[in-house]
């Protein structure tokens, strides 16, 4: 049994390309906590976010400031080494998240 699970190909889990992004971000939770943060990739659905922040915590509620004009409100959904995945309650437009990474990586 272990062999043959072992030998069958994982589904693909991504609904979307993830897109290299390196930008300093602000991140605020529901409760007002604000942090600084590194962008580190985004997609349309999420991004991933670098921070030392020790009030982030899976489930958690925030809002992410991609740009002084565009805030999204997301869910962190996992939480590892200062590195967490959020995922945007709205999606992005997939050519906003191409356009905003382009920007970021110049």
């Amino acid at each position: 049994m272990q062999e043959r699970l072992a030998a069958e190909p994982r589904p693909l889990t991504r609904r979307a390309e993830r897109h290299a992004a390196r930008a300093d971000i602000m991140v605020q939770s529901n409760h007002g906590d604000s942090t600084a943060a590194r962008l580190n990739d985004i997609s349309s659905y999420g991004c991933n976010v670098l921070t030392e922040a020790e009030w982030m915590r899976c489930g958690m509620f925030v809002s992410i400031a991609l740009t002084a004009e565009r805030s999204v409100q997301a869910i962190v959904r996992w939480v590892r080494g200062g590195s967490c995945g959020v995922e945007f309650l709205r999606p992005i437009p997939e050519a906003e998240a191409d356009r905003l990474a382009a920007v970021w990586n110049r």
